[in-house]
């Protein structure tokens, strides 16, 4: 069980942590040492297999001119005694004649007990030769076709070689295995804690991050299977970071939004009931306040309400043949007003005889309100705002521009984020809810379009839609 001050939890997880290191290290020893064992015997082998051939053949080359030496005398079918004591010696071998049937004719065969005979398949093939290696003694037998006084035979030699190879062995192979073992042993070792305090730093970043702590990344970021696990969890604490940041400013702005005009709704009403209106038309003023501070917070929760499916993709955009130059007729019918409000002139021109687009009019028509309603806001009184349909490559352009006093360009990526405000000392009673570019560009896009701004501090600011023309 746990104790319920999360010792034991912590304790738990060190636990899993040794477990996942003793995995790790095993794997990585056992690996490493297979390689090392299995290149050690298969290359003992191979030179023990090659060492014993050419010892072989250097030893049957001996006996082939010894056979060679004694030709003469094997034509009587005897060597001399001092000649083949001398022999003997030389080689240093136990030397014996034998002939076709097996029968020893000189020399005497040493005791042992799984010699085979060995018969002659092809008498004339005086260049066969035949090796033995007894399995109890490790030695060899020689045997070397020669003619027995014309007749077939052969002479035979005995070797003991057991302790040459053991030596070799022992000695060539026996420390270089070990060495190597012992260096399979540290580098998987240091390569498994390596692995492991990767894994652990990760792991130790997901622990805080899911502990509280968002501002928590791993350092494991080389370039590699780990390195590419780390960056993906620091790519993904970045993007939720962002998210929970742009969700606490996000409440926090519906907050500032709403608490404004509630708190002009809720000191108006209080005035009212109190009597502060001496007469019908004091009432009705204070009551037009209330209105209007009512239809901000509509606005408002409409655009909240837009933000939220656009997000989620459940905005509900039809795709109709919309005439632009028609919308932008009725925009400029619906603006008039508030153009000589503010004595503010419209420069509208329509520069192309393509004006169809596929998208949703009531849509688009919402994209205009925003721009044009923020161009009028921002236009100081005398100038002129501009409305202008272009044709471009395969899409028609639609530009809204003023002669206001214009956007940084730091603050230019800044002003479709939501609730985002270039002047901050602009209160929302002088403009609307702050989300009306953030859903404008959201709806242009899923209408297949594009949005983008250019101004310059002082000279004013000019949005351009861009939107697939249709015949």
């Amino acid at each position: 069980g746990f104790y319920q001050n999360g010792t034991g939890k912590r304790l738990q997880v060190w636990g899993r942590s040794i477990m996942i290191t003793r995995s790790l290290l095993f794997r990585q020893l056992f690996s490493h040492m297979a390689v090392i064992l299995f290149m050690a015997l298969t290359l003992s082998a191979s030179v023990v297999y090659y060492a014993h051939q050419n010892n072989n053949g250097d030893l049957t080359i001996k006996l082939r001119n010894i056979a060679t030496f004694f030709s003469e005398d094997l034509k009587t079918g005897h060597i001399p005694d001092r000649e083949w004591e001398l022999a003997s010696r030389t080689t240093g071998a136990v030397l014996w004649l034998e002939d076709n049937d097996g029968q020893i004719i000189q020399g005497s065969p040493p005791f042992y007990s799984n010699a085979k005979s060995y018969t002659l398949r092809n008498s004339v093939d005086y260049t066969k030769q035949f090796l033995y290696l007894t399995e109890s003694q490790n030695t060899v037998i020689i045997s070397v076709p020669v003619l027995i006084k014309d007749e077939p035979g052969r002479l035979l030699a005995y070797y003991q070689i057991s302790p040459f190879y053991t030596k070799m062995i022992i000695r060539s192979y026996f420390f270089p295995v070990i060495a190597g073992l012992m260096a399979a042993f540290l580098f998987a070792v240091l390569l498994s804690r390596r692995l492991t305090r990767s894994i652990a730093d990760i792991a130790a970043a997901a622990k805080r991050f899911s502990a509280g702590d968002y501002t928590s990344r791993t350092r494991a970021t080389a370039k590699d299977e780990i390195g590419t696990l780390g960056n993906t969890f620091n790519a993904m604490a970045d993007a939720i970071l962002h998210t929970q940041q742009t969700r606490r400013t996000f409440f926090s702005n519906i907050s500032h939004e709403l608490k404004t005009p509630l708190s002009c709704v809720k000191a108006t009403t209080e005035a009212l009931i109190d009597g502060i209106a001496v007469n019908e038309q004091e009432r009705t003023h204070y009551l037009e306040r209330i209105l209007a501070e009512t239809d901000r917070m509509s606005r408002l929760v409409h655009d909240i309400m837009d933000m939220e499916h656009l997000e989620s993709d459940q905005m509900f955009i039809k795709q109709e043949q919309l005439d632009v130059a028609a919308l932008l007729l009725h925009q400029a019918d619906k603006i008039e007003p508030l153009l000589k409000k503010k004595n503010i002139s419209l420069l509208l021109r329509i520069e192309t005889d393509k004006r169809y687009a596929l998208g949703d009019a009531d849509r688009f028509a919402q994209v205009l309100d925003n721009l044009l309603s923020n161009a009028i806001r921002h236009a100081p009184s005398g100038s002129q705002i501009g409305l202008i349909l272009s044709e471009e490559t395969q899409c028609l352009q639609l530009s809204v521009s003023d002669q206001g006093e214009g956007i940084v360009n730091e603050d230019l990526p800044l002003i479709w984020e939501r609730f985002y405000r270039v002047d901050k000392s602009r209160t929302r009673s002088l403009g609307g809810s702050g989300l009306g570019l953030s859903i404008s560009r959201g709806l242009i896009e899923a209408m297949g379009g594009t949005i983008s701004v250019e101004s310059k501090k002082e000279k004013g600011t000019i949005f351009k839609i861009h939107i697939p023309w249709q015949k």
